[in-house]
């Protein structure tokens, strides 16, 4: 292992989260969300132009059970997922813990396929296994190296294998500018291969076209 990050999670990206709801086969839109102090002044004063206390741009979408998503930006590269349904029902909460995670998978999926696009482009040959904690991104003639992305709540931890040399740093710039708020303290623990002066010649070509 070359490094290993640990970070806090954030919806950094506005692109990637429409791809993310894509992937969840749902048609994103964009729009204004406010926030209501209590259901008599969402149900009724907003009715009569009363704006909420708080407004967002944000990225929605619907399910086919009625469930609203909205990604609201709460400030500069920094978005929050936000569910409710007009007529709550029992089981709803669960349904939406549900959605919540399959969200927050399907947006990391999008950073690891942008990771993924850069490495192909490289030519270097990669794939991707999906894990039960997150993803592998497996890379190399023989796929000899890797980038593993761990999600535990709300923290990523990224670890690159096998690597040699500060490339590993750049494999990963993609999945932090995705995946972290640009005010995130990102943790890193290097390992010996960092400074190693890499010889192979599979990391010299990845190196020079990455």
């Amino acid at each position: 292992m070359s490094h290993c990050t640990k970070f806090e999670f954030s919806y950094a990206n506005e692109e990637a989260i429409a791809k993310a709801f894509g992937k969840m086969g749902l048609s994103p839109t964009t729009g204004l969300v406010s926030m209501f102090a209590s259901d008599f002044s969402k149900k009724v004063l907003s009715k009569i132009g009363y704006m909420g206390t708080q407004q967002f741009r944000a990225i929605c979408a619907e399910t086919a059970d009625n469930f609203n998503l909205f990604v609201c930006k709460v400030e500069e590269g920094s978005y929050k997922l936000l569910i409710e349904r007009d007529t709550v029902s029992a089981g709803d909460e669960a349904v939406m813990a549900d959605l919540a995670l399959g969200f927050q998978k399907a947006y990391i999926s999008v950073a690891v396929d942008e990771t993924v696009r850069r490495i192909d482009a490289s030519g270097v040959p990669s794939k991707v296994k999906e894990t039960l904690q997150g993803f592998e991104i497996e890379f190399g003639p023989h796929y000899e190296y890797s980038i593993h992305v761990t999600v535990t709540g709300d923290e990523i931890t990224e670890e690159v294998r096998g690597v040699k040399g500060d490339i590993c740093t750049r494999l990963t710039e993609e999945l932090e500018s995705l995946l972290s708020s640009p005010t995130a303290e990102l943790v890193t623990e290097w390992k010996p291969e960092y400074t190693v002066v890499h010889e192979e010649q599979t990391l010299k070509i990845f190196s020079a076209n990455f």
